[in-house]
């Protein structure tokens, strides 16, 4: 990706930039309350449900944009009575001063909504003796945003930026007709990295769109149509059923046998010959829920999985917690043994609820809110196959269709995952179509990592061009400039002088 003269820095010397460091001739360290005629929070309004004006909340700022879909409405009355400096308008900076994981974003509104307002969450900074573009750029470089880390203050689960800390915050002012030239270059060159940016984005949802549509096809038997061309006569579905059947039978187990009986097949896709639907519930030989023991003891020998270890396709075994003695005697049959199927059976998001994997990994306990399937011995070899249907097609849908909402928490019945339908093809066919996929998806993720990468660099390029931007190595002095201390003198002096317009400012 290439982006005009940006000087490329060293990774180490942009995660921790010094404090305030020399700076050009002309230019100087000033307090950002000296520069603005306003700096406050928004109010906590009323909200009505339309017909209101609208309220940025931290949800909304975003790097260079605000997100729309977030705002929230208060009513004509509530904003007539609010103080005019909360009437935001276009180069206001708008500075997300609450939460964990927004904290510190900001954004320099564009006046492309007649009447805003902000929240309690949200400071405003009102720029009178700098360009807002301007500053917008200092505030998002990995200066500013590791002062803001080191200085909020509150817990980890509500983090705030003091007042204090945003009127006292050091900028480093150009002349004020240089502040002009940097935003243009800084302008210029994060379109084109934002056109970077938007390709490779385009590729990893073309790596999507083919991760989905390849495993619909390794389900319906479309990937693997010339591997049945070329091998007929295998052990069939049906075959399989017929074997689960005479071994339940002949253990006395309740009449549960896997067959299209079971199923309304009218309502479902029709199969590659050879091929048969069967319930979850059909191929397994014991489904069964964790323990509802609450991990509370040290690092120890009794490993429990947490709920997060559980995602599509993937198992995570660094999620785990710990059970004391008597909990683990307890739970001695809540336990994970590898080649067992885990599935997800609460989420607060509906997307990860019913998803499941194979688990690999030493035996250990399960909580109840992930549930166990442990397939029938004679379709152990189709495991793999299995953790592909459930994720993925008609088995995907009727889970999805399955899901409901508790106390908002979205959860999953273990009668409801019994009943997914699941096909079945010849356990050759199976084995051929694992081993597809797998190999497709071990290059996506290759390829994944790559873009992955690729982002990465484009987000040090990014603070590599913001550092020399604030150090003046971005666009060239010009000596002929006022300086930045002469300008805030004639401000000081004339209180009510507007800045002087630079040729290309504003």
């Amino acid at each position: 990706m290439v982006v005009g003269a940006a000087v490329a820095e060293k990774v180490e010397d942009l995660e921790k930039p010094d404090g305030p460091w020399l700076l050009p001739d002309g230019w100087e360290w000033v307090p950002l309350k000296r520069l603005s005629s306003f700096i406050g929070r928004g109010r906590g309004p009323t909200y009505v449900a339309s017909g209101g004006v609208p309220v940025v909340n931290q949800k909304c700022i975003r790097w260079h944009r605000l997100e729309p879909k977030h705002f929230k409405l208060t009513s004509r009355d509530a904003f007539d009575r609010l103080a005019t400096e909360l009437h935001i308008r276009a180069g206001d900076l708008l500075w997300n001063s609450t939460g964990t994981g927004t904290i510190g974003r900001a954004v320099v509104y564009d006046g492309s909504i007649p009447e805003l307002t902000i929240d309690s969450h949200v400071t405003l900074v009102r720029p009178t003796s700098v360009e807002p573009s301007y500053l917008g750029y200092f505030i998002e470089t990995l200066r500013v945003q590791h002062l803001v880390i080191d200085g909020h203050v509150g817990s980890t689960n509500q983090q705030e930026l003091p007042r204090s800390f945003v009127e006292d915050l050091l900028i480093p002012l150009p002349p004020s007709a240089e502040q002009c030239r940097i935003v243009a270059r800084l302008d210029a060159l994060f379109a084109e990295i934002a056109d970077g940016e938007a390709a490779l984005a385009m590729v990893q949802e073309g790596l999507g769109t083919f991760r989905r549509a390849l495993l619909k096809s390794a389900v319906t038997g479309e990937l693997t149509k010339d591997w049945r061309a070329a091998n007929p006569g295998s052990e069939t579905g049906t075959d399989l059923f017929a074997r689960i059947g005479k071994k339940r039978v002949h253990q006395g187990a309740r009449a549960r046998v896997a067959e299209p009986a079971r199923l309304d097949t009218s309502t479902l896709p029709q199969l590659p010959r050879g091929w048969n639907w069967a319930t979850l519930d059909g191929i397994a030989e014991s489904v069964r829920n964790g323990t509802s023991a609450a991990p509370r003891a040290a690092s120890n020998d009794h490993e429990i999985l947490r709920i997060s270890a559980v995602r599509p396709l993937r198992i995570d075994e660094t999620q785990i917690r710990f059970l004391d003695s008597d909990q683990a005697k307890a739970a001695a049959a809540a336990t994970v043994e590898a080649g067992d199927l885990l599935f997800t059976r609460y989420n607060g998001s509906a997307e990860l609820v019913g998803v499941g994997a194979i688990y690999r990994g030493p035996k250990r306990f399960y909580p109840d809110k992930i549930i166990r399937v442990r397939l029938e011995p004679v379709l152990s070899m189709l495991a793999e196959f299995v953790e592909l249907a459930v994720n993925t097609g008609v088995s995907r849908k009727h889970i999805a269709a399955n899901i409901k909402t508790t106390a908002g928490q979205q959860g999953l019945s273990g009668e409801s995952l019994k009943a997914t339908p699941i096909p079945i093809p010849p356990p050759a066919e199976a084995e051929e179509v694992v081993r597809r996929v797998s190999d497709a998806l071990s290059a996506s993720a290759d390829t994944l990592a790559l873009l992955d990468a690729e982002a990465a660099d484009v987000a040090r390029l990014k603070q590599s061009i913001l550092k020399a931007a604030f150090e003046g190595r971005l666009v060239p002095q010009d000596p002929a400039d006022e300086s930045a201390s002469a300008l805030l003198a004639r401000l000081i002096s004339h209180p009510t002088a507007k800045r002087a317009r630079t040729k290309g400012g504003s």
